[in-house]
């Protein structure tokens, strides 16, 4: 599972929920071989078996729990990614959602930010509480502004030099935003995504929970055949930013919602380019979202290319939102002199 997790981008939906709760698969795998050492202690193939997925689980989880990030010389730069579910409060949100997010924002001062799930009026609410200012796209081009969107902001020392929406695709009506933020000389841009959600499966399961627990077989095609277009989505989503990002020459950095856990091959890939925040300042889960209130999940990344250093990454406890922000210090490292000519 977690070969065909990494290698196969578009995989079946029951394929795929396996690899999102992956590190649970492991954890269940590896304690029911402890639990069957205790019982055949004298068995030499348990302990084996046990140590490959100790091993496994370390060599695919262990970056993350030990990071450090790194010291460098530069611009610093802090990005904030979040998705604000449309200022509809959170577990912490003392009853004002939008005086929630804006103190948060206020105490961890983002420079940049990948704003989700906000419709234009919640922006320029957020804009004019913030001093900032933002470029906002809905996810579809038919929506009006008090629907759902996205949005890249700058604040502070930071200015928003130029953004607009961006299909990912030509042919499908799903919008991310692109911009350009400035201070002084340095410019970089800044990509705020949000790929395919699984709303529609989600509240399938809501309502058809009668369906799935009598077996009936319309609920369980539907749902079979909604989450792989999903899936399928999501990874021409992925395979799209990367290649816009190719070509850049800017820094970049690309923040959002992605919908995915990352041991999903559209994150192996985006790793191959970018670097992800997370697993290089961050310490342990980084858990955005809970599954049912207990299980947390990390579907929230920030990623940037090399000509950016990841400092230092967090998931501030703001209950705002059902989601956690992600915060990233990157330091925009100074290109190397260019040779004099001979």
């Amino acid at each position: 599972m977690t070969l065909v997790g990494r290698v196969v981008r578009a995989p079946p939906a029951a394929v795929a929920a396996a690899v999102a709760f992956l590190p649970v698969l492991y954890l269940a795998v590896g304690g029911g071989l402890f639990a069957a050492w205790v019982v055949v202690p004298d068995r030499r193939a348990v302990p084996a078996m046990l140590s490959v997925v100790i091993l496994a689980g370390a060599a695919l989880w262990g970056p993350s729990w030990s990071a450090q990030g790194i010291e460098a010389e530069g611009v610093s730069v802090r990005v904030l990614t979040w998705n604000l579910r449309r200022l509809w409060g959170g577990p912490a949100d003392a009853g004002d959602p939008l005086a929630c997010a804006v103190r948060t924002i206020e105490e961890e001062d983002p420079d940049v930010l990948a704003l989700l799930e906000v419709s234009a009026h919640d922006v320029a609410a957020l804009e004019e509480a913030l001093s900032m200012r933002c470029v906002h796209h809905p996810y579809l081009s038919t929506s009006g502004p008090r629907r759902g969107g996205l949005a890249a902001c700058a604040r502070g020392g930071w200015t928003l030099k130029s953004g607009s929406g961006q299909r990912f695709v030509d042919d499908e009506d799903w919008y991310y935003v692109a911009a350009e933020v400035q201070q002084g000389h340095g410019v970089i841009n800044l990509l705020a995504v949000h790929l395919y959600p699984y709303e529609y499966v989600a509240k399938r399961l809501r309502t058809g929970v009668g369906g799935l627990a009598q077996g009936d077989p319309n609920v369980l095609r539907d749902l079979q055949r909604q989450s792989t277009a999903v899936v399928k989505g999501q990874s021409d989503q992925s395979a799209a930013l990367l290649h816009r990002v190719a070509r850049f020459s800017d820094p970049t950095v690309v923040a959002g919602d992605f919908n995915s856990t990352r041991d999903a091959a559209l994150h192996g890939a985006l790793r191959g380019l970018l670097t992800d925040a997370w697993e290089r300042g961050g310490h342990g889960f980084g858990g955005t979202v809970e599954l049912f209130d207990w299980l947390p999940l990390r579907i929230d990344y920030v990623y940037a290319t090399e000509q950016l250093t990841v400092a230092r990454a967090e998931v501030p406890d703001a209950g705002c939102s059902d989601h956690l922000p992600v915060l990233a210090d990157l330091i925009l490292t100074p290109a190397p002199p260019e040779a004099p000519p001979r």
